[in-house]
């Protein structure tokens, strides 16, 4: 198992996941700015840059 870690890693396989998250994340935040501000709207705001922007 440690191998194979070791090798995403090197191959840039985390950073191509982490580029392809933001990405997501923006494109995300985009839609749900075309809706007016609301409760709700802030929730999944809130939900979707808690996923992407937690530290572990």
């Amino acid at each position: 198992m440690a191998f194979v870690i070791s090798q995403v890693e090197e191959l840039g396989g985390i950073a191509y996941a982490t580029r392809k998250m933001f990405a997501y994340r923006d494109e995300a935040l985009e839609i749900l700015y075309q809706f007016p501000p609301s409760e709700v709207r802030d929730a999944l705001e809130e939900l979707v840059r808690y996923t992407t922007d937690r530290a572990y």
